[in-house]
This record gives C-alpha cells, sequence and structure tokens, in this order.
C-alpha cells in the first residue's frame, strides 16, 4: 500500500476579491497563514480530498474546479486546485489551524504572516490567470534541483 503522505493538495479558495487562509499550528509554517489543504486518503481523487480538507479545516464547503499547478519532488507531488466558495463562514478547526479567514487578495500578498508558497502561488494566479501550468523555473533555482512547479 503507498504512503498517502506522499500524495497531497492545495487549496486555492477565491470570494469575489478574497482568498480563504488558514493560520497553520505546527512545522515550518507554525503561526503563518497559507492556502488550506492536506494528505489525499487511500482510495480518494485528488479534487475529493480538497473539498473535504478545506470543509475539515475551515467549516467553508467548496467545489474543485481547475487545476492550477503541480509541485513535484523526486518522493512526492502536491496539487495545487482551485475551488469555487459555495457556502460557510471561515472557522479554525481547533487543530490543525489557530484561525481560518477571508483575506482580500492583495493584502494577503503584503503579509510577513503570509508563506512565500502561498504568495507564490497568488502571484502567479493574478499575473496570468489563463495560463497556469508554465514550468515555473524561478521555483527551482530557489528550491533546488528536487523540485520542480508548474504554474
Amino acid at each position: 500500500m503507498p504512503d498517502q503522505y506522499l500524495y497531497s493538495v492545495g487549496c486555492l479558495v477565491r470570494k469575489e476579491n478574497q482568498v480563504l487562509l488558514v493560520r497553520h499550528t505546527y512545522g515550518g509554517a507554525a503561526g503563518k497563514l497559507l492556502i488550506p489543504g492536506g494528505f489525499c486518503n487511500q482510495n480518494e481523487l485528488p479534487e475529493e480530498a480538497a473539498e473535504r480538507e478545506v470543509l475539515e479545516e475551515t467549516g467553508v464547503t467548496a467545489k474543485a474546479g481547475r487545476l492550477l499547478g503541480l509541485r513535484c519532488h523526486r518522493s512526492n507531488w502536491y496539487l495545487l486546485l482551485e475551488l469555487t466558495y459555495i457556502t460557510g463562514t471561515p472557522a479554525s478547526d481547533g487543530n490543525e489551524n489557530s484561525e481560518a479567514l477571508f483575506c482580500d487578495i492583495h493584502e494577503a500578498l503584503s503579509r510577513e504572516d503570509c508563506t512565500d508558497m502561498t504568495k507564490y502561488l497568488l502571484r502567479k494566479v493574478l499575473a496570468s490567470p489563463e495560463n497556469c501550468l508554465d514550468w515555473s523555473r524561478d521555483y527551482r533555482a530557489q528550491r533546488g534541483e528536487d523540485y520542480a512547479l508548474y504554474l
């Protein structure tokens, strides 16, 4: 059986000019704001994982839409999916995050407590919303040869 921790999703949920963010409570992103996401369960498709993770982490119901990007490491992958907001008011799950909120996209880009990966994703999507799967050389230059990012 494959290790499901190798397969994960990041979820960009937009509500007008706002993006759904959570304040992470553990790991390298502890205390920082980032897009919700998590690991795929066994036999779960990425879009199913994305919808489940957003609901579990924030109480927001959203529907998976297009693929925005793919981050590949030599040993795992991470899909970036855009989800359509359906309903709900963001609330912390009290475990993986200490806060869940909708934040103006431009404000998120200027916040020091927002992760670099989240800012990177937001800048790419805002700059070229129709061209989301170009290979990003600058990300590989920053992260090293073990990574590739397609946005």
